[in-house]
C-alpha cells in the first residue's frame, strides 16, 4: 500500500509530535493493519515520561489496538484481508531456534529477537494510521474479533489479556480471602477471572475514588480507599484477623490474605502485598512496577510467602473472554479522544481520579458507541 500516514511520534519524553509518515511495508510473514481504537497502557507512561522501556527515541509508542487486515505477506496463513483482529505487545521471530523448539500456540521467551519485537517498544506502534504485526504466529500473535464485538472493546483485548493468563498462577481455590491491589483494568481483568470460582471474599484497593465505584459496580465484596479508610494493611487485618509468625508477634504483623494480587505497579504496594499475604500466602505481581520495593527478608524467610512473578498474560483467553461475552469491558472505557490529542489523553489517562480506561480513536471513520465518554 502506497502513501502517508498520520502517527503520533514521541520524539523525546513527553514530547508527541503528529508527523505524516510512509505507510509501513509488510514482509512475508507480516501483516500490515489499519487501527480502529488504541487503548493507553500503564506501561507506556514511563515511556512518555522517561523514555524508558524503549531502545531509543524517536519512536511511535502504544500496543493495544483493535484493527482491520489491509495487507498480508504471502507467507502468512489463517488471515485474509479485511479481517477484524487484534495483536500481541510482545511478539516473536517464530524462526529462531528458540522459537522452532517451541510448540505451536505456545510462547517462545527464548525468542532471541523478542527484544527487538515489542510493539511500542522496538517496533512502531499503534498510535498512528497504520502499524505491522511482524512474524505472525496465529493463535500468538494475531486474534480474530468477533462480529458481535465492538472496535472500541476489542481494543482492551490485550490489557484484559493479564489476569486472563495470571489469575490462575497462585491457584485460587473456594473459599480464598484475597486481596487485589490496583483497580485499572488489570486489576480488573483479575477479578473478572475470579468470579467464576465460587465463595471467594475479595478485597479491592486503590487510591482512586472512580475505579472503586467501577469495581463495587462489577460485584467486588469489599473496596477501600487508604484516603478515605486508613491504611490498607489495617483494612485487611480489620476483615480477616491479624497473624503473627516466627519471631514475629504484636497486633499489626501480617494480614491474614490467601493470595495477593499486585496490579498497581507501585513499589510501595508490592511491598505491602507481601504484608498482606498470610503466613505460607502467594503473591502474584501482575503489574509492571516502577522503582525500587523495600522489602524486609523476613516476610519472605519466615512467614514463607511464595512471591510470583507475571510478565504477559493469556490474549487467546481475553479474545474469548470478549467474544463471548464473559467479560465485561464497556463500562472500563471512560475518554475517548482523537489521535491529535493524544498528549492531552496521556494527561487524563495518568490521572487515576479522573479516568479509568482511556483509548484513542485513531481512524474518523470508526463508529462511536453509546457508552463512549467523550472528554
Amino acid at each position: 500500500m502506497e502513501g502517508t500516514m498520520r502517527a503520533m511520534v514521541l520524539e523525546e519524553p513527553r514530547k508527541l509530535v503528529l508527523k505524516h509518515l510512509p505507510i509501513p511495508k509488510p514482509g512475508p510473514r507480516d501483516v500490515l493493519l489499519k487501527v480502529r481504537y488504541a487503548g493507553i497502557c500503564g506501561s507506556d507512561f514511563p515511556i512518555y515520561k522517561e523514555g524508558l522501556f524503549v531502545p531509543k527515541l524517536p519512536q511511535i509508542i502504544g500496543h493495544e489496538a483493535s484493527a482491520v487486515i489491509v495487507e498480508k505477506g504471502e507467507q502468512v496463513q489463517g488471515f485474509e484481508v479485511g479481517d477484524r483482529v487484534t495483536g500481541t505487545n510482545i511478539q516473536f521471530c517464530g524462526h529462531c531456534p528458540a522459537c522452532k523448539a517451541t510448540p505451536a500456540g505456545e510462547y517462545a521467551w527464548g525468542c532471541e529477537n523478542i527484544a527487538m519485537l515489542g510493539l511500542g517498544f522496538g517496533v512502531p506502534g499503534v498510535f498512528a494510521e497504520y502499524f505491522i504485526i511482524h512474524d505472525v504466529i496465529p493463535g500468538v500473535s494475531l486474534f480474530k474479533i468477533s462480529d458481535t464485538v465492538d472496535d472500541l472493546e476489542a481494543a482492551m483485548a490485550e490489557p484484559m489479556c493479564t489476569g486472563a493468563g495470571w489469575y490462575s498462577v497462585p491457584e485460587p481455590k473456594s473459599g480464598d480471602k484475597i486481596v487485589i491491589l490496583g483497580a485499572g483494568i488489570i486489576g480488573e481483568s483479575v477479578y473478572q477471572q475470579l468470579k467464576d470460582i465460587p465463595d471467594l471474599d475479595i478485597v479491592m484497593v486503590d487510591y482512586s475514588q472512580l475505579r472503586l465505584d467501577i469495581a463495587k459496580k462489577m460485584g467486588v465484596d469489599h473496596i477501600c480507599n487508604p484516603s478515605k479508610d486508613g491504611d490498607a494493611l489495617d483494612f485487611v487485618i480489620s476483615l480477616w484477623g491479624n497473624k503473627e509468625f516466627l519471631y514475629n508477634y504484636g497486633d499489626r504483623v501480617s494480614g491474614n490474605a490467601d493470595i495477593v494480587y499486585e496490579c498497581s505497579g507501585n513499589a510501595k504496594a508490592w511491598a505491602q502485598a507481601i504484608q498482606m499475604a498470610k503466613p505460607g500466602g502467594k503473591v502474584c505481581t501482575v503489574g509492571t512496577c516502577e522503582g525500587m520495593a523495600e522489602i524486609s527478608p523476613q516476610w519472605i524467610q519466615l512467614k514463607q510467602v511464595q512471591v510470583l512473578g507475571g510478565l504477559y498474560g493469556g490474549i487467546g483467553q481475553s479474545v474469548e473472554g470478549i467474544n463471548s461475552g464473559k467479560l465485561k469491558v464497556r463500562d472500563l472505557a471512560t475518554h475517548v479522544f482523537p489521535l491529535e490529542k493524544l498528549d492531552e489523553a496521556f494527561q487524563v489517562a495518568m490521572d487515576s481520579q479522573r479516568s479509568m480506561k482511556v483509548l484513542i480513536k485513531v481512524d474518523p471513520a470508526a463508529p462511536d458507541y453509546p457508552y463512549n465518554k467523550q472528554d
